[in-house]
């Protein structure tokens, strides 16, 4: 074999393995467990929910329990059978999107939506998304979440 070609081949080997092993980090850390807090009341309707596998452009990570998912990083995350929030009164202003009626909470470190009218008004269960800010408009995450609802509902 000649020296001189082999010396050649070698920095394309090795951009290869550097491109590929930037790669796998990419793909691990999307498959990450996210830690997400299990629903105070978790109703079994929560388990039949068809979720999207992308949200955001983020990709369905594992969460654990069951009423609970996440996507991308940092990690969009959804509880379903969270209790009433205490700022949802008969003078809140909602979003309406796609079907589904979203009570916001501003909060410190991103902003929460909540679905308030889910299977339906007279017996909600509610469902909590949380938006790092990080994302620029948190609530287009919503057009990518209603659909889950409006077919179970």
């Amino acid at each position: 074999m000649n020296v001189h070609s082999e010396r050649a081949h070698r920095p394309r080997m090795t951009r290869l393995v550097a491109v590929s092993l930037c790669a796998l980090a990419l793909i691990c850390a999307c498959g990450r467990q996210v830690a997400v807090a299990w629903p105070e009341s978790p109703a079994p309707a929560c388990a039949g929910l068809a979720l999207p596998e992308t949200v955001a452009g983020g990709a369905l990570r594992p969460t654990g329990p069951d009423g609970t998912a996440a996507w991308g990083e940092p990690p969009i995350t959804w509880r379903c059978g969270v209790p009433r929030p205490a700022a949802l009164q008969p003078t809140s202003k909602l979003l309406e999107v796609g079907g589904v009626a979203w009570l916001p909470i501003e909060g410190s470190g991103g902003s929460a939506f909540i679905a308030v009218n889910w299977p339906t008004q007279s017996d909600p269960i509610y469902v909590e998304v949380i938006v790092p800010d990080t994302y620029d408009n948190p609530g287009s995450v919503l057009l990518d979440l209603s659909p889950s609802l409006v077919t179970q509902a």
